[in-house]
């Protein structure tokens, strides 16, 4: 026998369970007998009534849709359940579970900022869940799922480690508080939507913010369609702004696509991908020997300079080609290793050559 959960359950509900709710599932079914087997008829008494989980995710499906109802009495008895038993429930897909997480000020404010300035326009439900949970500017206290919990996961690590003072010390305590409850969700969702143990094809790139991007690091990128990836292609990462990330092609340094940090993309590290297009082939085992002369540590992909190019294909004068790619003074500064930026200043250098 499954377990039931002992549930308070106000008169408004009870008396709508019994004579007004039209049942389509299971868990209807079972929420409406509980609440008829209590016979009480019209009483405008509350109670309480052993649910299965089915039944009190039914229950809780109604509340939900009462907390804007019109009728005060009918959005208070919904909130009032919510609170009590919105965390009994465990739903039998994972994204719907809910997670309850407090925000420091100092975070909340800056989330506060996020949805009024509009950068979540594009994401209703994020919103939603975050309009529920924002009281004033500053304060954020509320349930959310996974999604909205992973989005400010990401906001709370980037103040861990670029934030200063209070807004890096709350940053830090919100990922130590929420990481592991955030990880066991996704597993479980992995489980759940059966991507434990896919195997895909081509590099590994995965569906996640552009907010763990640096600036100069080098990824690959495969599109913003969120059903499916495109081939990948190499890219550096430049930060014009606070608000936006731009990928820059290796190759020509040309924008291929900007964005919000906290938008969405299909991405990884170049050096974490385990299946890496030959075009993007990071150098290792090519005669190690010159490269270890040359310092050169980065992707195959970009062009040789040094190489004579055929007669009916040559190159135009480097002096045409115009001012040298931002994207390459970036990487001359700010790539992972020295030696990455070593071999960027070389080609900053013979641009105009």
């Amino acid at each position: 026998m499954s377990r039931e959960i002992e549930t308070h359950l106000p008169a408004s509900l009870r008396k709508y369970a019994v004579m007004d709710l039209e049942c389509e599932t299971d868990g209807q079914f079972d929420l409406m007998n509980a609440c008829k087997a209590l016979d009480m008829g019209r009483s405008n008494n509350s109670t309480t009534v052993p649910l299965t989980n089915d039944a009190l995710g039914a229950l809780l499906d109604i509340c939900r849709e009462w907390l804007s109802h019109e009728n005060y009495g009918k959005s208070q008895a919904a909130k009032t359940v919510l609170k009590r038993h919105e965390l009994d429930h465990v739903p039998s897909d994972p994204r719907e579970r809910r997670h309850e997480v407090k925000m420091p000020k100092s975070l909340g404010s800056y989330v506060s900022s996020q949805v009024t300035q509009g950068f979540l326009k594009d994401r209703p439900e994020l919103r939603a869940e975050l309009d529920a949970c924002m009281m004033g500017d500053s304060s954020l206290s509320g349930r959310v799922t996974y999604t909205t919990l992973g989005w400010l996961l990401e906001i709370a690590k980037t103040h861990s480690l670029h934030g200063t003072g209070a807004n890096q010390r709350a940053g830090k305590k919100f990922v130590e508080l929420y990481t592991e409850a955030y990880a066991q969700t996704i597993r479980l969702v992995n489980v759940y939507l059966g991507t434990d143990d896919e195997e895909p094809e081509g590099p590994e790139v995965a569906w996640d913010f552009l907010t763990e991007l640096a600036q100069g690091q080098v990824i690959l990128f495969a599109g913003t369609d969120r059903e499916t990836p495109t081939d990948p292609v190499l890219v550096t990462v430049s930060l014009p702004s606070v608000s936006k990330v731009a990928l820059l092609a290796v190759d020509d340094g040309r924008e291929l696509h900007r964005a919000s940090p906290w938008s969405e993309a299909w991405w990884v590290r170049a050096d974490e991908a385990d299946q890496v297009p030959a075009e993007v082939e990071v150098i290792e085992d090519q005669d190690q020997d010159q490269d270890q002369d040359a310092g050169v540590d980065f992707p195959a992909a970009v062009e040789d300079e040094h190489q004579e190019p055929e007669e009916d294909q040559a190159e135009p004068p480097k002096s045409s080609r115009g001012p040298v790619p931002e994207n390459f003074r970036w990487m001359a500064e700010e790539a992972i290793t020295e030696t990455a930026r070593a071999w960027w200043r070389g080609k900053v250098e013979e641009w105009g050559k």
